[in-house]
């Protein structure tokens, strides 16, 4: 398949300008020193553009990263840029990305499995792509097996309906570039675990993407603006992309790799600092806080740990504990923050301690019994409230705070409460004034208290801080957590289905497995912990988070790198417990565990206060531990395996991984009775496994991983053994993948040929029910051209309920087709068939006008059982399409049609205007209707509407209202609801309206349950407003008409005071307003628009006003320094100066308030970063 013209942006000017920015922001990171996206973090150290001429399908660009530490060890990036795309089956962009990288996927020249990736990179693209795209290649990344992953996308709780759309939305695209045949599901899941899709915003002169990366820039150099630095990089690339070149840090100009030269750094000499310091010292000795005058009221702050002054549910815990009024309390504790050693700190109401165990020490001597147990009821009390976000479904969960679901006491407060406890159950000698035992005693009934009978809410509201609480008693926290397990309904099953995989989403297991990560260091809990981690695990349903426990067991025992400090030989009988009591869970912990599966790690949670890991440790392993742990894993998994054929021929396929003596052992049951004695359908996965194995290490024998021939002969000599001897199962495999090589090819001739010769065309067809490509086998039968196959298969397998079958009779018929053009097709005796199934046959062969001229002629009143089936597709087709179109309208076939437009608008054709509008508004009365057909299609429509003077204004109107949301999203692109927001700039009346669906009257109580329809046409209205940008009185040129506008906001306020919905409806103009004209004499705001905000009765328009600055902002990155605040502030203090001097005064003090709103805003930066302001 050769790559299709895209959508004009793509292909033009606009494309080429966002694919130069997407190179050159990798440009940028190679030279900043930053790592590229899906890969390891490694320098980036080559970047080739326009990658065909060096063999690449996926060309744009491709990245080329090595690790410095292992022998420059090299890794790709493969990157398709695309500014717009729709991830849908029929989206013909997307078809070109997946046709590209799947041929790069299957040439080992340019790709290698495990190591490189295929990355799609676009611009924003709606979010529907974006959550059901990145949701299928998240399951697909943490999956098990391809069996797990398939089952997880089925399961409804585990993924949602986008993300099974976006799936079948890969399978057929993958389809279509495997030369029409269906991959397997293996091959499927693989392509998924490589392939990314990365989104940048670099299509806007003001993104968040090209922020950060002149921020990247500014480090590196202060004398040249980053902006020029970057204009730089792009001119360069563009130069390098002329040629296909490829960049390298030699290859690039000598002065642009000057600017990342790290700067140069002064330092203070040593001895200066040590004369300094000394001298402080005696300025300002140490403070002895344990016998300070605040020393009580210090002790009992160390009992709190933290708090937020500004929570008046921390308050009433403070004064609980301290046994005063609050106020009294703390004056002497904000008088020690005079001195220059305060262990305290104070800022913007939280006070925390600066090193607590210090403090603790310090302080410990002034507890005593009474203070212990009153710090036991108060931690009970603060900890057990559940969490009330719990109340709101998953997915609203982000937005708890603006329902007001919110736990009473802060972060702070329930943090440092946690930390008392594990320093009470750790660090007790410092307790000296409490009775011998009364600490741990604390210690432990807290932990058991708080966890006794405990729901999934009590241990989701926990989540956080669990990891400090298990350090408070590591043998109590173990036993809630076995508890929770036994438990005839366990919490964790409940906890687990809690996770959402939206852009906000959550995970709430993630805290108890840190806090069991943190128990496993210690050699006495190793193996109960990884057998609580194991129990746990399997109850783990998957999901798209990294955080499972599973990984946590990895990590544990990984033999290059174990996360715990227990001995060689209480690891591996903690292996032994877990093979035992859960093998399911050990089988996949061993697998994981062979030599080579996992080279990187990010380490587990290590404890804080118990003192578990010596200051002398020192991490890794010595080789000969390292190989004596990975031969015990892999005599241990072939053990696991027993006889089991599954297993057996997962171990085949990671025969490469198993040391000696675990492979000669392997070997042994290969060829033992056990297995030789089975029936062939029975040891078919263990003989297929072994095919795989040998071919892909014969076809790679210079790849760093593959066996030698001495270690293939002995696979080889087990796989004669157990071929079957039945050509059905023998030849199997010559169906189960899309290669079309001439050589290839004939042997299916001769495997279909042996098989027909078996047992004729009823065992070819058993045969085709058994391979992954169907089709091939259809396309073998029609080139053996046996006029008797017609027969056979015409009409019975007309069915497109059996998938196998109609993918094996379609691509007959249509191979057929083409031998024999249009005259195979007229002569099949067709006297006694259904129509239904002459409809079928049609349904097979092209769309195109021979195809409708026969669907007319033979089905006559029928003619349905045609238009309702067939696939549409006239990218081939060079008649007019307008009689198929309408035929499509006909039979309610909106959707089709629409593509259908598309595509005519694609070739440059010009399509019937009142056709496409009729279409697009059926299409709008089908629920959901931009979840039936590809976006694009319909943006594209829809702006060849708007462009065209001849549409129907009327219908027009409609539908931008019908297809809102989907123009919200291509506002920035293809697309805008040019027509109604024009209508709201110059018909008061639709604004009123828009807000009257959208806000309640004042006075007016809401509607308890307004029905679906109701709430669709508020949310449509409220979209509309929020996105309009177009000042009242705009003509279409954009010229602005003071006369009308005064006219229009007269008419507008005296609506909306009628209705009582005066105040929202001027808030709501303010927020237009923000882009108000300039004077044509010099004011920088139009003085009509100024008089009218600035009116004594309009302060609702000036609140609107302010609000629409801030939120003319948008998303923005914080500056430690909070330049870009003061900059704000000088700004719209300047303009407030200007119109107070033009007589505008109430409009200045709105100005006013907004920068000195900005002003706060940069000392509350400068506050957090602690830069001067």
């Amino acid at each position: 398949m050769k790559k299709q013209l895209s959508n004009p942006f793509s292909t033009g000017g606009g494309g080429e300008r966002f694919e130069a920015n997407i190179q050159a922001a990798f440009v940028t990171l190679m030279l900043s020193g930053g790592y590229a996206p899906c890969l390891p973090t490694w320098p980036i150290v080559k970047l080739k553009l326009q990658g065909a001429v060096d063999g690449y399908a996926t060309d744009d660009l491709i990245v080329f990263v090595e690790n410095p530490a292992n022998n420059n060890e090299r890794r790709r990036l493969l990157g398709q840029v695309k500014n717009s795309i729709t991830i849908t089956i029929k989206n013909k962009l997307f078809a070109e990305v997946i046709q590209a990288a799947w041929s790069d996927f299957n040439n080992p020249d340019v790709f290698t499995k495990g190591k490189d990736v295929i990355a799609l990179i676009t611009g924003p693209i709606n979010t529907t792509d974006t959550d059901g795209v990145n949701g299928l290649l998240e399951h697909a990344r943490h999956a098990s097996d391809v069996a797990d992953f398939i089952t997880k996308v089925k399961r409804a709780k585990f993924c949602s309906n986008n993300v099974r759309n976006k799936l079948k939305a890969f399978r057929e695209q993958l389809k279509a570039a495997n030369e029409g045949s269906d991959v397997t599901e293996e091959e499927l899941y693989q392509f998924l675990k490589h392939f990314h899709l990365l989104n940048y915003d670099l299509a806007k002169e003001k993104g968040i993407v090209l922020s950060l990366l002149q921020s990247h820039i500014s480090q590196f150099n202060n004398d040249t603006s980053p902006h020029s630095i970057w204009c730089e990089i792009l001119a360069e690339v563009q130069n390098f992309n002329q040629n296909a070149g490829t960049i390298t840090l030699d290859t690039l100009p000598d002065d642009l790799v000057e600017y990342f030269k790290p700067k140069a750094r002064d330092h203070i000499p040593e001895e200066l600092t040590k004369e300094n310091v000394e001298g402080d010292r005696e300025a300002q000795p140490a403070t002895d806080w344990g016998h300070h005058t605040a020393a009580q009221k210090l002790a009992l702050a160390a009992l709190i740990g933290s708090w937020n002054e500004g929570n008046e549910a921390d308050i009433k815990v403070v004064t609980q504990i301290v046994g005063e009024d609050y106020s009294n309390w703390i004056t002497n504790l904000r008088e020690t923050l005079q001195i220059h050693d305060c262990p305290l700190s104070y800022k913007n109401g939280l006070w925390r301690f600066k090193d607590r165990l210090k403090s603790w020490q310090e302080l410990g001597s002034r507890l005593f019994d009474g203070h212990l147990d009153t710090f036991k009821d108060t931690v009970l009390e603060v900890l057990q409230v559940d969490d009330p976000s719990f109340e709101l479904p998953s997915e609203e969960r982000y937005a708890a705070a603006i329902h007001g679901k919110v736990l009473p006491h802060s972060r702070n407060l329930r943090e440092g409460l946690a930390e008392t406890l594990a320093l009470i159950g750790n660090r007790a000698n410092s307790l000296t004034h409490c009775t011998q035992g009364k600490a741990n005693t604390i210690a432990v009934l807290s932990v058991r208290e708080l966890f006794k009978e405990s729901d999934w809410i009590r241990w989701g509201s926990l989540n956080s801080i669990l990891p400090i609480l298990s350090e408070a008693n590591p043998n109590e926290f173990l036993l809630a957590v076995e508890n929770a397990i036994n438990a005839s309904s366990s919490p964790f099953d409940e906890l687990f289905d809690q996770e959402d995989a939206g852009a906000f989403g959550g995970n709430y297991i993630t805290g108890l497995l840190w806090a069991l990560e943190g128990i496993a260091w210690e050699e006495a809990y190793l193996s109960r912990t990884t057998v609580v981690l194991a129990e746990i695990a399997a109850h783990d349903p998957g999901g798209n988070w990294a955080n499972r426990p599973s990984n946590s067991l990895t990590d544990i025992f990984l033999p290059w790198k174990p996360h715990t400090l227990a001995s060689v030989e209480k690891r591996q009988a903690a292996l032994e417990i877990i093979c035992r009591e859960k093998p399911e869970v050990a089988w996949k912990l061993l697998e994981s565990l062979l030599p080579n599966q996992h080279s990187t790690t990010f380490g587990t949670h290590k404890p804080s206060w118990r003192k578990t890991i010596p200051e002398d440790w020192k991490k890794g392993v010595t080789n000969s531990e390292y190989w004596e742990q990975s031969r015990f894993c892999a005599e241990l998994i072939v053990e696991q395996a027993d006889f089991d054929v599954v297993k057996l021929a997962s171990l085949v396929g990671n025969y490469h991984h198993l040391p000696s003596p675990a492979s000669t052992t392997l070997r042994g049951k290969l060829l033992s009775d056990h297995c030789l004695d089975l029936s062939e359908q029975d040891r078919m996965p263990l003989w297929d496994a072994l095919c795989k194995l040998i071919a892909r290490h014969r076809k790679f024998p210079k790849a760093g991983w593959s066996l030698g021939n001495d270690s293939l002969l002995p696979m080889e000599e087990i796989a004669n053994q157990l071929a079957p001897k039945s050509p059905t199962l023998l030849n199997r495999r010559l169906f189960s993948d899309s290669r079309k090589q001439e050589k290839l090819f004939q042997k299916q001739k001769s495997a279909i040929e042996d098989i027909l010769s078996e047992g004729g065309v009823s065992q070819v067809l058993k045969f085709a029910s058994t391979v992954s490509k169907a089709g091939l086998v259809g396309e073998v039968m029609a080139d053996l051209d046996q006029p008797e196959f017609d027969a056979a298969l015409l009409p019975a397998l007309l069915d497109k309920t059996n998938h196998k079958l109609w993918s094996l009779v379609t691509a007959y018929c249509r191979h057929r087709k083409l031998m024999g053009n249009w005259q195979w097709f007229d002569d099949i005796n067709k006297t006694d068939w259904e129509p239904k199934q002459i409809a079928l046959l049609l349904c097979t062969l092209p769309f195109e006008k021979n195809s409708w001229d026969r669907a007319a002629r033979l089905l006559g009143e029928n003619e349905g059982d045609y238009w309702n089936n067939t696939s549409v597709n006239t990218y081939q087709t060079e008649e007019d399409t307008e009689h198929a179109l309408r035929k499509l309208l006909e039979f309610n076939r909106p959707s089709a049609a629409i593509e259908g437009f598309s595509i005519d608008l694609f070739k440059k054709k010009n399509i019937n205007l009142e056709l496409a509008c009729t279409a697009l508004l059926a299409l709008a009365q089908i629920e959901d209707p931009t979840g039936k057909i590809d976006s694009y299609h319909i943006t594209k429509i829809i702006k060849a509407l708007q462009g065209n003077a001849a549409t129907d204004q009327d219908k027009l109107f409609q539908i931008e209202w019908a297809y809102l949301p989907l123009l919200d999203w291509h506002s920035d692109g293809d697309g805008s609801p040019v027509t109604l927001e024009n209508r709201l700039a110059s018909d008061p009346n639709f604004f009123c309206e828009l807000i009257q669906l959208t806000y309640r009257a004042k006075g007016e109580e809401s509607k308890e349950n307004p029905s679906p329809k109701q709430r669709n046409i508020a949310t449509n209205a409220y979209r509309l407003l929020s996105t309009w940008k177009i000042v009242p009185s705009t003509q279409a040129g954009g010229e602005f008409n003071p006369n009308t506008f005064t006219q229009w906001l007269s008419q507008t306020e005296k609506i909306v005071q009628a209705s009582g919905h005066y105040n929202v409806a001027m808030i709501q103009l303010g927020n237009v307003l923000v882009n108000a004209p300039e004077e044509p004499d010099g004011l920088w705001i139009h003085p009509v628009i100024a008089k009218a905000m600035n009116s004594k009765e309009r302060s609702d328009l000036r609140d609107g006003y302010s609000t629409g600055i801030y939120n003319s902002r948008g998303v923005h990155t914080i500056d430690p320094e909070a330049k870009p605040e003061r900059t704000l502030a000088k700004k719209y203090q300047q303009r407030a100066d200007q119109v107070d001097n033009a007589g505008y005064q109430r409009l200045a003090t709105t100005l006013r308030d907004v920068a000195d709103s900005y002003n706060r805003d940069a000392e509350r930066i400068n506050s957090e970063n602690d830069v001067p302001y």
